[in-house]
């Protein structure tokens, strides 16, 4: 698979996941949330390490931004405050609503904007070969934990 079609699945599956993060309640939520947090952190890291640094370091993408890394801090921040509230505090409703706006947003812009110009620069090998090292670079953070 190539490195758009790994992140836009992984995008999916985190969308799905917070709706069920939503629909559940007590240990469960909790249980699919730090489900969600550990599957958001490791996307976020082979962003970072593998799929960015990538792009940025071909000669034809010179003229793109870097990672949206802002947007990558805050979220993981709400993910932070989430992880450190009780399911059933009060407020964790209303943060969990907005990490996800925030979450959406950042996917959206991503897919629509950065996503096609990528793959507009980058031949079908070079992203199936992107997308290999981005899997490697995953398997490595699973077995670390």
């Amino acid at each position: 698979m190539d490195a758009i079609e790994i992140l836009k699945t992984e995008h999916r599956g985190a969308k799905g996941l917070m709706v069920e993060v939503l629909a559940a309640t007590g240990a469960k939520r909790k249980g699919l949330f730090d489900k969600l947090k550990g599957e958001l952190e490791a996307h976020d890291r082979i962003e970072e390490q593998v799929f960015y640094p990538s792009v940025r370091s071909a000669p034809k993408a010179a003229g793109l931004p870097a990672a949206d890394k802002k947007a990558h801090e805050a979220v993981e921040a709400l993910l932070d405050k989430l992880h450190a509230l009780p399911v059933d505090d009060g407020s964790w409703t209303g943060l969990f609503a907005g990490m996800q706006k925030q979450l959406l947003a950042h996917v959206a812009e991503e897919e629509t904007k950065y996503f096609v110009t990528v793959r507009s620069l980058f031949s079908a090998a070079e992203l199936e070969a992107l997308g290999q090292k981005m899997a490697a670079a995953k398997k490595v953070l699973v077995k670390a934990g």
